[in-house]
């Protein structure tokens, strides 16, 4: 299931991009479209944390710009695919710092716009096959990229991400917190490379640089101990994933 946004004050346009969509082969009966002529509705809405794959903003906006609504946007939803729409206006260095995928004339040929958006569509289903986990940032929900993750703590309600320190979610001050415990998660993300060290920790393998003694060793030069109990078989693990990728 897709989740598409289009946000333009222009209703038939809005009316005209669903049936493009569609055309290019978007599923109408597992696609859920949301529809928005006013972009502070949109910013309103988006407190609420509801699902977007795919974003498909004016930039001209009556109520406010498009650049401070790709912002907010951005900011909430920093996986999810973002293509600005303009009749004349042009990219600004503000538009480019929210990185959208595509940024699309609305005077192009119904020709020139179905094979953009059939790029698009391609780029949205590329990153709708990326595993993440859905996790709590203070009252919002966001979706974390499990490629990002170094290792998971347990907490008293559940599970505590810690995440590389390059990544989007890095910018996050407060802890990003999943519902599941570490041996849901562990079972979830297994083929992903995440093994156990303790009963406390789950780590990702493909971060960690080496084993020292009892202690993990991250390429950020953070370290962990590794339990008696789980340096047999997490040893064996690593040693594994270090012949499969090299």
């Amino acid at each position: 299931m897709i989740h598409v946004t289009i946000c333009d004050d222009d209703i038939n346009y809005i009316s005209l991009l669903k049936k493009m969509l569609i055309e290019v082969g978007v599923d109408a009966h597992t696609t859920v479209f949301s529809e928005y002529t006013s972009g502070k509705e949109f910013v309103f809405e988006l407190e609420a944390g509801k699902e977007i794959d795919l974003l498909i903003l004016d930039m001209q906006l009556g109520d406010i710009t498009g650049d401070e609504v790709a912002k907010k946007f951005r900011e909430m939803y920093p996986y999810a695919v973002l293509v600005f729409c303009s009749g004349v206006q042009l990219p600004t260095v503000k538009s480019f710092k929210t990185t959208p995928y595509r940024y699309l004339l609305k005077s192009y040929s119904k020709k020139e716009m179905m094979e953009e958006l059939s790029e698009v569509i391609d780029e949205v289903v590329k990153k709708n096959n990326e595993r993440f986990i859905v996790g709590h940032y203070r009252y919002d929900l966001i979706k974390v990229n499990v490629n990002n993750i170094m290792y998971i703590t347990n907490k008293k309600r559940g599970s505590r991400i810690f995440v590389t320190p390059d990544c989007e979610e890095a910018r996050f001050s407060d802890p990003i917190l999943v519902n599941e415990k570490l041996a849901v998660l562990q079972k979830r993300l297994e083929e992903e490379g995440f093994e156990f060290i303790s009963v406390s920790y789950i780590v990702n393998m493909r971060y960690v640089k080496q084993l020292v003694a009892n202690e993990v060793v991250f390429f950020s030069g953070e370290k962990l101990n590794i339990a008696r109990s789980c340096y047999k078989k997490f040893r064996e693990r690593f040693t594994k994933y270090l012949a499969k990728k090299y």
